[in-house]
């Protein structure tokens, strides 16, 4: 398997600094219940670096609203084109957009490619909720960015964590692909229970959604609704003690109960066994065996997590 690799945002003398976002939020230009300008505002005052307006069907354009110092907003909109192969109707997220499309009269692919001449990027938003089958709906597509891990708004149904289908889509390319997690935002703090739940972390080198969007297309990022990863390493053993396992991982994070190494053949866990009696901690080692790649999840004592984007280990 030749895997094309995503930057790693946590190897020592990384570009940029880590700036916090969310990448899905609606207002009044589509079914939110709050104007742009109060929506900025609220994600700003939660300690946000950037986020994207991404209403249905529209442009919510940035220079209908007061942008606050040291908040960067990105141009988007959620797109929606019919799905020819027998699934759903898609859910497109599709960020640093200049212009509105008339994406429901379009084919995805045709969707896909018109956002890319604009220069924006265009990402799965919730496959989980949305039914999603990565060979009947995803591989027939080319140029997705990657996909939307966790949704806030969705965890409200159930159904708002995508990492399986994630596993399953990156079986079947041979390239690496990168996540996002985002609160999809309907509501008011309070009212909805869809807001400042799910963030994506990401290393950019300058404020610009330019350079923001392009982070996120390399993996320098990682998701979470509340655990931080603050240093990942993988390491090929010269002589390890058991020769089916020559990867060690280690993890460094906030307090957690477990850190899972998931890949393409199996994975690990620490600690091993139930976590019951577990105490948190915040540095974990595990051993891999011979993979193709492998992610990382951190579960802390609330039950939320951190996800990696994958590391290719060929």
């Amino acid at each position: 398997m030749s895997l094309s690799h995503l930057i790693d945002p946590f190897a020592a003398g990384a570009d940029g600094a880590w700036l916090k976002g969310n990448l899905h939020a609606h207002t009044t230009e589509s079914d939110g219940a709050v104007s742009p300008e109060r929506r900025v505002a609220q994600y700003h005052e939660h300690g946000y670096d950037f986020l994207c307006l991404s209403d249905h069907h529209r442009v919510t354009r940035m220079d209908r609203v007061s942008v606050p110092d040291g908040m960067t907003l990105i141009q988007g909109a959620e797109l929606h084109p019919d799905n020819p192969f027998g699934g759903r109707k898609y859910h497109l997220l599709a960020c640093n957009m200049t212009g509105d499309l008339d994406a429901e009269r379009m084919p995805p692919q045709h969707v896909i490619d018109a956002v890319q001449e604009q220069g924006g990027s265009v990402w799965l938003a919730h496959p989980h909720w949305n039914n999603v089958n990565v060979r009947r709906d995803v591989l027939p597509l080319t140029g997705l960015a990657g996909i939307e891990v966790f949704n806030s708004c969705s965890q409200r149904g159930g159904r708002g964590e995508s990492d399986q289908i994630w596993d399953d889509w990156l079986d079947h390319e041979d390239r690496l692909l990168p996540a996002i997690a985002n609160d999809d935002c309907h509501g008011n703090p309070g009212d909805g229970a869809d807001l400042f739940q799910g963030w994506t972390m990401v290393r950019a080198a300058e404020r610009t959604p330019q350079a923001i969007v392009a982070a996120l297309e390399r993996g320098a990022s990682y998701c979470t609704n509340g655990p931080e990863i603050r240093s990942l390493r993988v390491e090929r053993l010269a002589n390890p003690e058991d020769a089916k396992r020559p990867f060690r991982l280690q993890v460094s994070c906030s307090e957690a109960l477990r850190v899972t190494a998931i890949s393409n053949r199996g994975g690990a866990d620490h600690p091993a066994g139930p976590i019951d009696s577990v105490r948190p901690f915040e540095q974990a080692t595990l051993s891999l065996g011979q993979v193709d790649w492998v992610r990382v999840e951190v579960l802390d004592a609330y039950g939320r997590k951190a996800w990696s984007n994958p590391i290719g280990l060929t």
